[in-house]
């Protein structure tokens, strides 16, 4: 054999050799790759191979891992160096959030909102009383700079308030009076007394209320009674006579718009008598004639 021969032969074999070789390197390993069907827990989850594990989506699934689940995709998703279920932050292979609410690190998906124990509180307020409401005690309470705060409403004197409430997610507070004693109007009692009620404001326990307090401005003197809050005269009438009686000489009397009157009966002529009598509480007179009261004259205010 020559020289070229030789040489052509060598080439041959070694181009083979790396042929062959470069198969053995690209040709998959079934059992490396195929780890849902290997009898290995290759993601340390605590499941192995297909179905078990909730990584696998069948039994020629390469992985044992899911990207699409937080907890199974062998990545540290909330930046603690512990991926997967090696993350207190993870119930199981299935949890698709790694973050561990109340761990102290505000971590992943957790905000001030949905894990305020780790990310810090936001800012907020609530009252208890609903607002600027004086009458009524309240407590302002809620976060300011990730610190709790709470505060009752208080007095600042007998007559004046601090009214704590919220203006948005902040306190406000303001001092307020609970108010000017006043008096109301008069007002009768039991038809013969004249009183007026004392409005007393004051702030007592942390909230502003009203005392009433009736005060007597005077007891009406009879005849005198007490209407709308004051003492008048009321319409009246008397009689002497005891009423229409031509034959006895009478006498009415009483008030009318709170003026005291009297009026007597009287003759106009001999024969004529103006008889006073009440109706009621008013005076009226009638004119008699005596012949045809079985009398003959008038004489002295009466018919004889």
């Amino acid at each position: 054999m020559d020289k070229k021969a030789r040489l052509a032969i060598v080439s041959a074999i070694f181009i083979v050799s790396l042929l062959i070789v470069g198969f053995t390197i690209a040709k998959p390993n079934p059992r490396a790759e195929k780890h849902c069907r290997d009898g290995i827990d290759n993601d340390g989850d605590g499941y192995t191979d297909w179905p078990d594990d909730p990584g696998c989506t069948d039994k020629n699934d390469r992985t044992e891992t899911d990207p699409d689940i937080e907890c199974d995709d062998a990545t540290d998703n909330d930046g603690d160096t512990l991926i997967d279920t090696e993350d207190s932050g993870c119930t199981g292979p299935t949890d698709d959030d790694e973050s561990d609410c109340a761990d102290s690190v505000c971590e992943g998906t957790e905000t001030s909102e949905t894990c305020p124990e780790d990310c810090g509180y936001p800012d907020s307020c609530s009252d208890s009383d609903g607002g600027i409401v004086l009458t009524t005690f309240g407590t302002t309470s809620g976060y300011y700079d990730d610190n709790a705060y709470s505060s009752d409403d208080y007095c600042t004197s007998s007559e004046n308030i601090m009214e704590y409430y919220c203006l948005g997610d902040y306190e406000q507070g303001s001092i307020y009076s609970c108010g000017n004693d006043t008096y109301g109007p008069n007002y009768c009692m039991n038809g013969t007394f004249v009183y007026r009620d004392f409005y007393n404001s004051y702030c007592s326990s942390g909230e502003c209320g009203t005392e009433i307090i009736p005060e007597l401005i005077t007891a009406c003197g009879y005849p005198e009674v007490c209407e709308g809050g004051e003492c008048v005269l009321p319409d009246s009438c008397s009689n002497t006579d005891g009423g229409f009686v031509p034959e006895e000489f009478g006498t009415v009397s009483g008030y009318i718009d709170e003026q005291e009157y009297s009026r007597q009966d009287i003759c106009i002529s001999n024969t004529t008598l103006v008889e006073f009598s009440c109706i009621g509480d008013y005076a009226y007179n009638s004119t008699v004639n005596c012949e045809q009261n079985l009398t003959t004259y008038c004489s002295d205010g009466r018919c004889i």
